[in-house]
């Protein structure tokens, strides 16, 4: 990349006038003054800069070069020659935009002629600490918004997900919890960042269907407990009346078939679905502490839905969820 003049001005003294500057980047070509791209960023930390005069310079005057960094500090760049006409120098860019005023001066400090240009400079080690610093800010945007990792420690959700498992006798630590990867845009867009940024709403863009797996705010009955995440299989929708009789469970009357569980729930229960949340339970029925034991679970403390195993690499595989037929919605007398 080359580097750019940003401004250049005619000669107040037309006897003595620069008749060509040109700068080359590395082995690169010459490239006159006046022809350089004024949007340019170079890589490069050095420019050779290059020059002629119309004529032998007058006895008295000289040529000068001042470097500007950042419109704030300003100091001369050695020329070589320009006695005889002619006159290089060596530009040590810095990061930024670098200014420069090649003059024609008397003794008496007045200006004959000037010509005037910047060249930006970047450094590869600054760029690359720019695009870590983007990439760390976009991770914690996805993150926020898109996709979530998660790691399951209990094993309330087996055979679907595997949690930690512990040696009985030594208390060691047989088995890792999977670790999940949780899609927090399937349902709704959450711009508020999780409470974060105050008065950011949060767009519902899709409803659950039965048999999602979901991530969710345990809704804690004391406003002073930490935030605690759950998991679980979402089985009722609002306004579902949801019966479990004999180990079966029954939707609005109709039962539903569940491959997935560990085993049927021994445990008899009855609840109609309050239209702002969901009745959800974990695939370990017996091992689960679910909305059979604390409630529904409103819509509003959802997070988004359980997508893919990512961990450990013999688990990995994406997390199907087991849409059940539409069930109707008032009840029927079949399930009773």
């Amino acid at each position: 990349m080359d580097p750019t003049p940003v401004a250049s001005s005619e000669p107040r003294d037309h006897s003595v006038f620069f008749r060509e500057v040109t700068l080359r980047v590395g082995q690169g070509t010459a490239i006159a003054l006046e022809h350089l791209d004024p949007e340019e960023v170079l890589a490069e930390p050095v420019v050779h800069l290059a020059g002629s005069l119309g004529g032998r310079l007058p006895e008295g005057l000289a040529v000068r070069l001042r470097q500007t960094l950042r419109g704030r500090r300003t100091f001369d760049v050695p020329l070589e020659a320009p006695a005889r006409g002619r006159f290089n120098g060596r530009l040590q860019l810095r990061n930024g935009l670098n200014e420069f005023c090649l003059q024609v001066v008397r003794p008496d400090g007045e200006i004959l002629q000037e010509r005037v240009f910047g060249i930006s400079y970047k450094s590869s080690f600054r760029e690359w600490n720019e695009t870590i610093f983007i990439a760390f800010v976009l991770a914690l945007i996805i993150r926020s918004l898109v996709v979530q990792a998660f790691w399951i420690p209990t094993g309330s959700m087996e055979p679907t997900l595997y949690g930690e498992k512990h040696d009985p006798q030594t208390k060691e630590l047989t088995r890792s919890g999977d670790r999940i990867l949780v899609n927090r845009f399937a349902y709704v867009a959450d711009l508020s960042l999780d409470g974060r940024i105050p008065f950011a709403p949060r767009i519902w863009l899709a409803m659950p269907r039965r048999g999602d797996i979901i991530v969710f705010k345990f809704p804690d009955p004391d406003p002073n407990a930490p935030p605690r995440d759950f998991i679980k299989r979402v089985i009722g929708l609002p306004g579902d009346e949801v019966r479990i009789i004999d180990g079966t469970v029954f939707i609005n009357g109709t039962p539903l078939k569940e491959p997935y569980i560990a085993e049927p729930p021994w445990q008899d229960y009855s609840t109609t679905v309050p239209s702002d949340s969901l009745f959800v339970m974990g695939d370990n029925r017996n091992n689960s502490a679910d909305s059979r034991f604390w409630g529904p679970m409103p819509l509003a403390n959802l997070k988004g839905q359980a997508v893919l195993i990512y961990s450990p690499l013999k688990r990995i595989r994406p997390i199907r969820s087991y849409p059940h037929p539409v069930l109707a919605r008032a009840p029927s007398s079949s399930g009773s």
